[in-house]
């Protein structure tokens, strides 16, 4: 896997030449029936999205999503926050040709390749122009300095390990805004559930620092913010 980190905006992308709304639904559409996703997921995604009512909302909020995939849940927080600015990370193509997740349909049994994947999410979050949407294509939190300003909220939904997920936290402390929110996605209790890591991690990164458990449960989302005294 290589290491090193680009950014890019969306509306640069896409300049030339530009595409209309109605011209990037039909490319979504072909795209959807290429690299089919799966219905479970398609349900999920608007039982995911109360979580974004911990998210400062509107035209002077500053996010970042962590891991985003075919840019799915990028469209919700484009279509229910409106960010000034979204970050996209992730490493996509810097991974490989496919995801190589093993045989599953959510990356179309290893058929789906990084690179539509990355470029299916930057036309999802085109939808909205007024959102200056920046994309970086590497591993967090090693590509964190293409972060250029503080956090309003993030949504975290990357690694899944115990550690590489405390290792995501810890560098998201130094980059969320004093009064910012940290969301994410995964939260299994269950030690015996498959990202219970993610569940953990979370614990333990609440017990060494000043952050706190605000939400967490329905769909798998969490919500953190620091604790200040009344």
């Amino acid at each position: 896997m290589q290491n090193a980190a680009t950014a890019i905006r969306v509306q640069d992308r896409l300049a030339l030449p530009p595409m209309k709304r109605p011209e990037i639904r039909a490319e979504l559409d072909r795209l959807s029936l290429r690299y089919p996703f799966p219905q479970s997921e398609w349900k999920r995604l608007t039982r995911r999205e109360w979580i974004l009512d911990y998210a400062k909302p509107g035209r002077r909020s500053i996010g970042a999503e962590i891991g985003v995939f075919r840019g799915h849940f990028s469209e919700c927080i484009c279509e229910v926050l409106r960010p000034r600015k979204l970050y996209l990370v992730d490493p996509w193509t810097l991974i490989g040709p496919t995801f190589n997740w093993g045989k599953l349909d959510y990356t179309n049994n290893d058929e789906l390749p990084t690179a539509v994947a990355r470029d299916e999410a930057i036309l999802r979050c085109a939808q909205f122009p007024k959102v200056d949407t920046v994309v970086v294509e590497g591993a967090f939190p090693a590509c964190k300095d293409q972060i250029a300003e503080p956090l309003d909220w993030v949504y975290l939904d990357a690694s899944h390990s115990y550690q590489k997920t405390l290792n995501e936290l810890f560098a998201l402390d130094a980059l969320v805004a004093p009064s910012g929110t940290i969301l994410g996605d995964d939260w299994q209790i269950n030690p015996t559930g498959k990202h219970h890591g993610v569940f953990a991690a979370v614990q333990e990164f609440v017990r060494q620092s000043d952050w706190r458990i605000v939400a967490a449960g329905p769909a798998g989302q969490w919500a953190l913010r620091r604790y200040t005294e009344a």
